[in-house]
């Protein structure tokens, strides 16, 4: 067994033996959580993990890694850290990712190619103090939000570059960390090239994913960032409440929530906010790959989350917004800062697979056409 293999197992089965040790099957996380409601309390899982993991991959694969347990957990028991060492194990062991995750692997083969991949300097200066990096979500929801955001940071923040690409996270929940690893590594050779100390991103995901394993590099969502800087001219609501969901992958980042909320008033939208918000967010069923594995499963959870709300939802997460939109109108915050018709694409179709890779490429083929327009010089490849 390498050496690789066996850290991942003494990661379970410590992992596996906190739970046992902790779990007192009070019931806390299952009455808010429907992964655990179909599988059990925290502890039988350990126990099945421990004794036959392999023949069990399913299960570690059908959990939203959101975290939500843990917050509601008298023992601040996380099952998603016991499920995501599974994971890792499998795929240390060649048992995963499984077949049912060739689409998510078909995805990220693309994202990670030069097909999507983009990295430039400021097409004005030259230079590059900061860039732009909106993610694989954004992109394959909406590139023209994509442009317009760019835009947006070219015309208030000088030498500002952008880099078009995926932060890994699809990879990290499949528990294969040696392709994450390298991911990041990438990245972080794509700033150096560019020059750049800080990066500006527009997906929760990439936030969380990035900050904690990129420690070099100074982050700031883009809503930071508008906070700072002030909205675009003109942007005005109209009276009217949203309800707004978080991203659980923001669960513990109480900058980016609070500044998502000041944006939203201050265009002069009000807010519903629900009791299963912030540090209590539940998952929008997308989170952790779930759907590929057990789409029943998935749809419950975002059904669940939805019936929550009384208005049309907003997200911050692109992932989020096309979940929710299966069930309730839903948009994405900048749908309602650079989408003048926002009230069009509340019940957008979700794009998946073709059509979703299609998008992509529009972004990347917008984002050249924005350079070239502004004076651009040649994009600086890998």
């Amino acid at each position: 067994m390498s050496a690789r293999n066996m850290e991942y197992m003494e990661n379970i089965h410590l992992i596996a033996d906190q739970v046992l040790k902790n779990c007192s099957e009070c019931g806390s996380c299952v009455n808010d959580c429907e992964f655990l409601k179909k599988y059990g309390f925290p502890n039988q899982l350990a126990k099945i993990f421990q004794n036959q993991l392999i023949g069990e991959s399913q299960i570690a694969y059908s959990c939203n890694i959101c975290g939500l347990c843990g917050k509601v957990c008298p023992e601040g028991i996380d099952t998603g850290k016991l499920c995501m060492a599974a994971r890792k194990e499998l795929v240390s062991d060649g048992k995963a990712p499984l077949p049912e995750h060739q689409a998510v692997k078909k995805t990220q083969e693309f994202v990670l190619s030069d097909a999507f991949h983009l990295i430039h300097s400021d097409p004005r200066t030259g230079k590059c103090e900061r860039v732009f990096f909106p993610g694989c979500n954004l992109s394959g929801y909406a590139p023209g939000l994509v442009v317009k955001s760019y835009e947006y940071l070219l015309n208030r923040l000088t030498d500002t570059g952008i880099i078009l690409g995926c932060c890994g996270g699809p990879n990290h929940f499949l528990g294969e960390q040696a392709v994450f690893r390298q991911i990041l590594t990438d990245i972080e050779n794509d700033m150096k090239k560019l020059g750049a100390s800080e990066m500006i991103v527009a997906c929760p995901d990439c936030y969380r994913n990035m900050t904690e394993n990129l420690p070099h590099i100074h982050f700031k969502s883009i809503y930071e960032v508008m906070v700072e800087l002030g909205l675009p001219e003109g942007v005005k609501g109209e009276r009217r409440i949203f309800s707004i969901h978080d991203s659980c992958t923001a669960r513990n980042l109480t900058g980016l929530r609070e500044s998502v909320r000041f944006l939203i008033r201050e265009i002069g939208y009000e807010i519903e906010e629900v009791e299963y918000s912030g540090e209590k967010a539940r998952c929008c069923g997308m989170g952790g790959m779930v759907p590929f594995i057990d789409f029943d499963l998935a749809g419950n959870i975002t059904k669940r989350r939805t019936d929550e709300f009384h208005f049309d939802i907003v997200s911050y997460c692109a992932g989020c917004r096309e979940a929710l939109a299966m069930n309730k109108t839903s948009l994405h915050l900048l749908d309602l800062i650079f989408n003048p018709n926002w009230k069009e694409v509340g019940h957008q179709v979700t794009k998946t697979g073709k059509k979703r890779r299609e998008a992509q490429s529009q972004t990347k083929i917008l984002l050249l056409e924005l350079l070239q327009n502004t004076k651009s010089e040649k994009p600086v490849g890998r």
